[in-house]
């Protein structure tokens, strides 16, 4: 039998809990205070002969409430209650949100908002077993592109720092090195300067940066977040004058060099769907987001329909019979991005 214990604000107490228990990017007090400051958090302890065996965070804003506990495995038994308690606790509350999570629902008046995957990587013991695993071409253009950054540029540097080692200014040089990259592909940049402050705060306490360096300026790198033996890739970027050597991927490769002479267990890509993903060995890892309501009311079907829209659109444009439109986008974009 288990037993629910309602709270208000966040669970900054029980930090520890959250990354033994999820090992989340997503799921640490850290990042939700960072990311979403200003909410009115609550918290549910759920307790198992009166152990704590689950920890769900949320916030109410009006009408709805949004769980982040996200990129989580969590039984549906226990959404069931934590929804049910949500219902009991805020009467005006006509629907919870479910987001990133690892297992697929079925639930009561609820709709499935999306679908997408995490590409997980399995880190091998050893350095040598990855670079076997590697198909033959990739193992063979990652040495070659290494050895001609190195050849013209002898006084290329592998830099890697973690936690307070990390300085403000190579957070936000990789950072906007990602942005121009956007606007060099024609699609719109997923992040802003704000998010820069973000990205090196949440550093400070789990970050691990590496970088390539060339005359004192970071041309490729990564921002990631190390949580009990699991990396999370949150950021890749790189210079496109620098684009032939490939140092973005470059930059990937010593960041899972350093993470298996860490001895850690996986590799998280997060989601998006790109070639190099799976060139690198990463699996898809699917994750699901639902909306829980109330009851079948007018404002279910009406977010049902724009749901099942917004999934339609992404695969007709995900579709291979929709690239002539990508591309003429993306060419349009890029004029209008860069004037």
């Amino acid at each position: 039998m288990i037993g629910l214990e309602f709270f208000k604000g966040l669970p900054l107490e029980y930090e520890s809990f959250l990354i033994n228990k999820y090992s989340s990017v997503l799921t640490t007090c850290k990042y939700i205070e960072i990311n979403h400051p200003g909410e009115n958090f609550h918290y549910i302890l759920v307790k198992k002969e009166n152990k704590l065996v689950e920890l769900l965070i949320f916030s109410i804003n009006g009408n709805a409430a949004k769980c982040y506990n996200k990129l989580v495995l969590i039984d549906q038994s226990i959404i069931v209650a934590f929804v049910q308690m949500v219902f009991e606790e805020f009467r005006s509350v006509k629907n919870v949100e479910i987001a990133a999570s690892y297992n697929s629902y079925s639930l009561n008046k609820s709709f499935l908002v999306s679908h997408a995957n995490d590409f997980v990587l399995s880190l091998p013991f050893t350095l040598n077993a990855y670079f076997q695993e590697l198909g033959t071409q990739t193992r063979r253009h990652l040495k070659n592109y290494k050895s001609r950054l190195t050849r013209d540029f002898p006084q290329a540097l592998f830099v890697t720092k973690s936690k307070n080692e990390i300085d403000r200014e190579s957070v936000e040089r990789i950072i906007q090195l990602n942005i121009d990259r956007m606007v060099h592909k024609g699609i719109i940049p997923g992040k802003t300067d704000t998010d820069k402050e973000k990205y090196y705060n949440y550093a400070l306490h789990y970050g691990y940066v590496t970088y390539i360096e060339i005359e004192n300026t970071i041309v490729a790198g990564c921002i990631a977040v190390i949580l009990n033996k699991t990396l999370f890739l949150m950021v890749v970027a790189h210079d496109d004058q620098f684009s032939k050597y490939n140092v973005g991927q470059l930059a990937i490769l010593n960041l899972i060099e350093q993470s298996i002479e860490m001895h850690l267990l996986e590799m998280h890509f997060l989601w998006g769907e790109n070639d190099y993903k799976l060139r690198l060995l990463a699996k898809p890892k699917p994750i699901f987001s639902y909306q829980v309501y109330r009851s079948y009311s007018l404002d279910f079907v009406v977010s049902y329909a724009k749901a099942f829209a917004s999934r339609v659109k992404i695969q007709v444009r995900q579709s291979k019979y929709a690239k002539p439109i990508r591309d003429a986008v993306k060419s349009y974009r890029k004029k209008k991005l860069r004037t």
